[in-house]
């Protein structure tokens, strides 16, 4: 049901710069401080082009996408940048430390363009988006006319034909091996041979794709698309704006990870922690933990229902009396749902749900803004700041699994916003994918 095609991207020249200083993650993990040092390390790091800097001085001709742009434009002129001389797809082996086992994990997947349709078909989401981000992305998609980021996606092979069409090209020559920060490990071999094509096309057009990372950009490519349409009426359905970049991994992958992405409370006037705490026990099993370490210690036990992690100041509990050691921790477990909706199974939709809407009183309208809620993958720091008295609460979660994210897409659901965090994100700059209106994708 997925159409993937091979595509003459572009790519950085590995004589022109050092591919290790050049390669970033994607943009919406890149804080302002990692923004400056990837300025600072490479006069051609990707970052700008994927989250340039915003300057006072800046206007509608002269702003970050407009100048994404150019870098983008100058590069490619000047030889940074190439374009492969013939459509190809890529194999991406991706090596990282697993931070939860501290073991190391090799993910792999195929870089190729898919062709785009509305979410519900072959393509199904898992998560809710949000219209200010997708906006932005679709500013520099406008102005680049390129993918600069892949959107992730898993597909399904249970025959496994695609490793077995993938393994003799691995065992050959990488095109690219790159040692990237903490010492993961990028490794590109460019897949090519029209027969390989068939016989994958063949499997992606049985399978549906699942978005594990990158809805904001897969429906900012359906956005650009739609519009250069309209600008394009002639174009014919190759057109490579009918398309988008993807990296594709098989959901049995036994590197794919997803961390947890906690919540933390602040600047909400109307909490009382004594009567969430009150709440709790008079419908949960709450149960206080003497410190923060055995907090983490009971988050990793099997339990047979939902179990949620708080972290409150210290404040006197009438549950543990006098508070010790800088804040107050609990977890709650709470019963299973009934029912068939696997959303309503999820420990992020029981948190929702449970304790901050039915507990605290936030609206569904204010949990999507933001407005109280913060997310944090990093427990050690949203920790510190509960006990620093910088949050008023913190609320810990364990992370779904990959088939929880397949059960939610099939049916048709999507997951509370920020309900997965696949690790690690592809790297950004290993292959861009060119959307000019005159250029063409071509069939296998």
């Amino acid at each position: 049901m997925a159409t993937v095609r091979p595509f003459q991207g572009i790519l950085y020249d590995p004589q022109r710069v050092d591919l290790s200083r050049v390669v970033a993650p994607p943009y919406d993990v890149i804080s302002t401080a990692d923004q400056r040092r990837y300025y600072q390390q490479d006069e051609h790091n990707v970052v700008r082009l994927i989250a340039g800097e915003v300057r006072p001085s800046d206007t509608p001709e002269d702003n970050k996408y407009t100048r994404a742009a150019g870098f983008f434009r100058g590069w490619l002129a000047g030889g940074i940048l190439r374009q492969e001389a013939r459509p190809c797809l890529y194999v991406y082996r991706h090596q990282f430390v697993d931070p939860i086992s501290t073991q190391t994990a090799v993910r792999q997947g195929i870089l190729g363009v898919v062709e785009l349709e509305p979410f519900g078909r072959g393509v199904l989401p898992h998560e809710q988006t949000h219209a200010r981000a997708k906006a932005a992305r679709l500013s520099l998609t406008r102005a680049v006319e390129a993918n600069l980021s892949p959107v992730f996606g898993l597909y399904e092979d249970p025959q496994s034909v695609v490793a077995s069409i993938l393994a003799p090209v691995t065992a050959g020559q990488p095109r690219l091996s790159i040692v990237g920060e903490g010492g993961e490990q990028h490794t590109v071999w460019s897949l090519n041979g029209t027969d390989r094509f068939h016989q994958l096309a063949e499997v992606f057009r049985a399978s549906r794709l699942y978005i594990a990372d990158g809805h904001h950009r897969y429906e900012t490519a359906l956005n650009f698309r739609n519009k250069q349409r309209v600008d394009h009426p002639e174009a014919p359905p190759e057109a490579a704006f009918n398309y988008v970049l993807m990296l594709l991994v098989d959901v049995r992958d036994p590197g794919l990870r997803i961390l947890p992405t906690h919540r933390m409370l602040h600047d909400f006037e109307r909490f009382d922690p004594a009567a969430l705490v009150a709440g709790l026990a008079g419908r949960h099993r709450l149960i206080p933990r003497p410190d923060r370490a055995a907090l983490l210690a009971a988050m990793e036990e099997p339990s047979l229902g939902h179990r949620i992690g708080i972290a409150l100041p210290s404040t006197p509990s009438p549950l543990v009396g006098e508070a010790r050691g800088g804040g107050s921790w609990y977890t709650v477990d709470i019963d299973p749902a009934t029912g068939t909706d696997p959303v309503s199974r999820l420990d992020v939709s029981v948190l929702h749900h449970e304790i901050l809407e039915r507990e605290l009183g936030l609206e569904p309208a204010e949990v999507e803004q933001e407005r109280y809620l913060s997310y944090s993958r990093d427990v050690d720091a949203l920790l510190d700041r509960v006990e620093a008295g910088a949050a008023q609460a913190g609320f810990l979660l364990r992370p779904p699994a990959v088939s929880d994210v397949v059960e939610v897409a099939q049916a048709g659901r999507v997951m509370p916003q920020k309900s997965t965090y696949f690790f690690p994100k592809p790297a950004s700059g290993i292959v861009f994918n060119p959307l000019g209106a005159d250029l063409r994708i071509g069939p296998v």
